[in-house]
């Protein structure tokens, strides 16, 4: 009798450590969202000439978010080490949080001796790569962390929804990772770290499709096919970026509703999935929402092919103007790699579900 007592004792310890530590995750992943839309916004302060400093707005809210990350990690960590079963399977999310961490970390004050010893820095500065990759590996940690979470402890339906939160900083973090990689935001008055327009115009091609479809499958496998997950996704994504990206520009907000017409695919992708889970139809999607990519990332997208199409000095009144002139020719000859790497994100997304899902007592 007493040692099944002594049974439902640990038992309950052990859960309330993975509680604990679902929250940890939970913490690290609102983090990161908050880090993730402090860039975009401060992407959008940049092409409006406003005043950049290591003190702005933009970065306060985004080491605001690192401190909520920083919580968040410092909490699993200590949750993790009263785990007595599936120590392992929680490992792996808080291993690689650690690493983003350590990233986030150095990336603040990092930052602040680069806008002392030179102003203005560029979207692939040093600062600002460190931070990126911050972003990401924490994103990725708070995403295996609750995931592990819900498949361990199979816990309520509504508790899904929390995929949102855990696969959207991912989502947002690859963004930046393929914007910096691909945007001509990064000459200064010292350094010119501005990529080379075709190396940006083959990244942008294949990063962004591959990244849309990809989260969007993700976030499906995890939740076991739930109905509405990519829509809840998508339009998150949609919000977030058009309110940090279109309405801080004045001459974008009437493009509002052209934009929140990107709603329609996810949504038609959930609804096609409801009726048929087969392969052909999940290949199908992945295509489809690869190959929407050009009006997903709206309007920051058309500086990357007007460096290779156009070459035109575009001011932030005639970002919606030059983008129409171009979308012909960028859909023409992206259209195909598009929805080829939306469909490989099929196939991707199976393997890493199943990786990210995998329990080890």
């Amino acid at each position: 009798m007493t040692n099944s007592k002594t049974k439902i004792i640990r038992n309950n310890l052990n859960a309330n450590a993975e509680r604990i530590f679902l929250i940890g995750s939970v913490l690290i992943s609102l983090g990161i969202l908050l880090v993730t839309v402090g860039g975009s916004w401060d992407i959008t302060n940049h092409l409006l000439s406003k005043p950049d400093t290591f003190f702005s707005p933009p970065h306060a809210w985004m080491y605001f978010g690192v401190t909520i990350s920083l919580i968040g990690a410092i909490v699993s960590f200590l949750s993790w080490r009263k785990l007595k079963s599936f120590k392992n399977s929680y490992f792996s999310s808080l291993r690689i949080s650690l690493i983003g961490i350590a990233l986030l970390s150095s990336a603040g004050p990092f930052d602040f001796v680069w806008h002392s010893n030179f102003g203005l820095d560029g979207l692939l500065s040093p600062p600002h790569l460190t931070l990126i990759a911050g972003m990401f590996f924490c994103a990725v940690g708070g995403m295996v962390g609750i995931s592990k979470f819900l498949r361990i402890r199979q816990s309520k339906n509504y508790h899904e929804y929390l995929l949102i939160l855990a696969v959207m900083p991912v989502w947002l973090a690859g963004s930046g990772i393929i914007s910096s990689l691909s945007l001509p935001f990064s000459n200064t008055d010292y350094f010119q770290f501005n990529p080379e327009p075709t190396f940006a115009f083959i990244v942008a091609t294949l990063g962004f499709p591959l990244l849309i479809s990809m989260s969007s499958l993700l976030i499906l496998r995890l939740s076991n096919f739930r109905f509405g997950m990519i829509s809840g996704l998508g339009g998150l994504f949609l919000l977030i970026y058009s309110s940090t990206a279109i309405i801080p520009n004045f001459a974008l907000i009437d493009s509002i509703m052209f934009y929140s017409l990107n709603l329609i695919p996810f949504v038609s992708v959930d609804i096609i999935l409801f009726l048929n889970k087969s392969r052909k139809a999940l290949v199908f999607v992945g295509g489809l929402l690869g190959s929407v990519f050009y009006m997903v990332y709206y309007p920051y997208v058309m500086y990357t092919f007007n460096e290779s199409l156009l070459g035109k000095l575009v001011s932030p009144s005639l970002i919606y103007f030059v983008y129409f002139e171009m979308i012909d020719d960028v859909l023409i000859l992206t259209i195909v790699p598009a929805i080829i790497m939306g469909m490989l994100a099929v196939f991707i997304s199976e393997r890493a579900s199943k990786k990210i899902l995998k329990v080890d007592v």
